[in-house]
C-alpha cells in the first residue's frame, strides 16, 4: 500500500527527535556539563564582585564544584529514565491484548480505598482538575513544553559555538555579565511572548479554580477548627496562660499568649483535619470499592472469561464493601500515615498533599 502524503508526514515526525540537553559539544562534553559549568562561573564570579556579603563569599565558592557534578549526575541519569520510559512503553505496548486499560479503573479504586484518607486533598485535586479545568492546563502545558524545546535547541548551538577554534566554547569565556546578555537574547529572538502569556495565565487560571474549589470543599474543616480554638481561647487566657508565663523571665513573657495560642490553634486545626480524614477515608472507600468491583466485572465480561452484569446481582456491592472495609481497617490501623516501604515510594504524592494542604489552610 502507498502511503499518502499525510502518512509520511507523520513518520517523518515520529522519527524526528528534539536535540537534548544531553547532546556533545565539540569540546566533547555534553551539554548539561557545559550548563553546569556555566552556572558554577557564574557563582564564582558573583562571590569575586562587590556585591558579594563576605559572610556567604566561602559558601559560594565551595557550592560552584558541586553545581557542576550535579549536571553531570543528570546528565547520566536521563538515558536511565529514557530507557525506563521507553520499557514501560513497550510493556504497555505487549499488555493491550490484554486490555489493560480497562483495569486501570479498578486500580483507581483500589488506591482510594486503601489511601482515600491519606491523599484527601489529593484525590479531590485530581475530581476537581477533571470537572473544571484538566483541558486548558493540558493545552497549555504543551505550548509551554514545545517552547521550552525550541529555546533548549538554541541554547545548545549557542553552548556548541567555538567561533575562535580554540576547542573551548565561547560560552565558557567570557565574564558573568556577558553571558547573561547572551542567554537573554537566545530567550527574547526564541519564545513568542503572546504564547507565552497566554498559556502562563491559562495554568494560573486553572490552578486557582482547583485551589478555590479545594478551599470550598474543605471550608467546614478549617470553620470547625476555628470554631473550636474561638471556643477554648477565653479559658485558656484565663486559667492556663498566668501560669504559662510564670515559665519565660519578665523580659519575655510578651511571648507567652503567641506561643500558647499557636500551639492550641494548631492543634484543632490538625484534630478537625483529622476528622475529615476519616469522613474523607470512608467516603473514598465505599466510592473506590464500588469502582473496583464493577470495573473488574465489566472487564471479566469483555475479556469472555465470565459474563455478570453488575445490575442484576449484588456480587458488586458484597466485594465493595468487603474492600472498603479493609482499607478503612487498613488507614485507621496506622492513624493515616504510611508504613513503610510505602512512605519512601509515595513520598512525591505526600509532598503534594503537604503542600494542597498548605494552600486550603491559606487565607
Amino acid at each position: 500500500m502507498e502511503a499518502t502524503p499525510e502518512t509520511q508526514k507523520e513518520e517523518t515526525a515520529s522519527k524526528t527527535t528534539v536535540t537534548t540537553s544531553t547532546t556533545s559539544t565539540k569540546s566533547g562534553k555534553s551539554s548539561f556539563e557545559v550548563n553546569g559549568e556555566l552556572i558554577s562561573k557564574q557563582i564564582l564570579d558573583f562571590s569575586e564582585s562587590k556585591d558579594c556579603p563576605n559572610q556567604i563569599r566561602p559558601i559560594l565558592k565551595k557550592i560552584a564544584p558541586i553545581v557542576v557534578k550535579v549536571f553531570i549526575a543528570i546528565d547520566k541519569l536521563i538515558p536511565i529514565l529514557e530507557k525506563i520510559y521507553n520499557k514501560a512503553l513497550e510493556i504497555w505496548a505487549q499488555l493491550q491484548p490484554y486490555k489493560p486499560d480497562l483495569l486501570l479503573p479498578s486500580f483507581v479504586g483500589l488506591i482510594m480505598c486503601f489511601f482515600g484518607g491519606s491523599y484527601l486533598t489529593l484525590i479531590a485535586a485530581v475530581e476537581a482538575f477533571n470537572l473544571t479545568s484538566s483541558g486548558v492546563i493540558i493545552e497549555s502545558a504543551k505550548i509551554l513544553y514545545e517552547d521550552f524545546q525550541k529555546i533548549a535547541a538554541a541554547n545548545e548551538k549557542d553552548n556548541a559555538k567555538d567561533e575562535d577554534g580554540d576547542g573551548v566554547a565561547d560560552v565558557l569565556q567570557v565574564n558573568a555579565k556577558e553571558l547573561l546578555r547572551r542567554k537573554t537574547v537566545i530567550f527574547l529572538k526564541t519564545m513568542d511572548p503572546n504564547r507565552l502569556m497566554t498559556a502562563v495565565a491559562a495554568l494560573n487560571a486553572g490552578f486557582m479554580a482547583i485551589i478555590a474549589t479545594l478551599k470550598l470543599e474543605f471550608a467546614k474543616t478549617i470553620t470547625l477548627g476555628n470554631s473550636i480554638y474561638n471556643t477554648l481561647e477565653p479559658p485558656l487566657k484565663r486559667y492556663v496562660l498566668p501560669k504559662f508565663e510564670l515559665l519565660f523571665p519578665v523580659e519575655y513573657r510578651k511571648w507567652a499568649y503567641p506561643i500558647l495560642s499557636s500551639v492550641l490553634r494548631s492543634f484543632v486545626i490538625s484534630w478537625a483535619w483529622f476528622l475529615q480524614r476519616i469522613i474523607s477515608a470512608f467516603h473514598s472507600a465505599m466510592k473506590g470499592g464500588l469502582m473496583f468491583s464493577r470495573n473488574l466485572l465489566e472487564y471479566l465480561s469483555k475479556m469472555n472469561i465470565i459474563h455478570i452484569n453488575h445490575e442484576d446481582t449484588y456480587l458488586d456491592e458484597i466485594i465493595g464493601g468487603v474492600l472498603a472495609l479493609l482499607g478503612l481497617w487498613f488507614q485507621l490501623s496506622f492513624r493515616f500515615a504510611l508504613p513503610f516501604p510505602l512512605n519512601i515510594l509515595l513520598f512525591p504524592f505526600s509532598l503534594a498533599e503537604w503542600f494542597l494542604m498548605w494552600m486550603v489552610n491559606t487565607r
